[in-house]
């Protein structure tokens, strides 16, 4: 077993165990946070409207526009995902159970970090894909949702 005063190597050159530890649990803290929070909440059954049960207000350009915006129903997917509810999550709002998902494996390769004292968040270092990624993601289950809300007749709000 490594001391955590032992050095190791790691693409940006020598960095202490204790710095990868405490790198560690700054990440699997905020995704523990979200976890829970997506467990806690009840997910809304008209796939959006979850988040106003953390005392936010109601999609502005949902009431104005009658359409939902790219973040209609990510908290909704979060929670129902949380809650073993994957169609209803899907759903919501597509993107959100891959979100969590990746949410999830961040949170396990910062817990080994943390207990290991290794770097394992390499591969999660930021880079264009860390912005990029998430933001297609999004878009495009937003534009499922549109799209399925408006053939099925539930958007443009009336």
């Amino acid at each position: 077993m490594m001391k955590s005063s032992e050095k190791h190597v790691a693409p940006g050159g020598e960095v202490s165990a204790r710095r990868f530890r405490l790198r560690g649990l700054a990440v699997l803290l905020p995704c523990l946070a979200v976890l829970g929070v997506s467990a806690w909440l009840t997910p809304d059954p008209r796939g959006v409207g979850t988040h106003e049960q953390l005392g936010l207000g109601t999609c502005s350009m949902l009431i104005d526009r009658g359409w939902p915006c790219p973040g209609c129903g990510l908290t909704t997917a979060f929670a129902s995902t949380a809650n073993g509810q994957l169609v209803a999550a899907f759903q919501a709002q597509a993107a959100g159970p891959i979100l969590l998902a990746a949410v999830v494996l961040l949170a396990v390769a910062a817990a080994v970090e943390l207990a290991t004292g290794r770097d394992q968040l390499r591969r999660f270092r930021p880079g264009w894909w860390c912005v990029i990624a998430p933001i297609l993601v999004i878009l495009i289950g937003w534009g499922i949702k549109a799209y399925i809300g408006w053939k099925t007749g539930m958007y443009p709000l009336r």
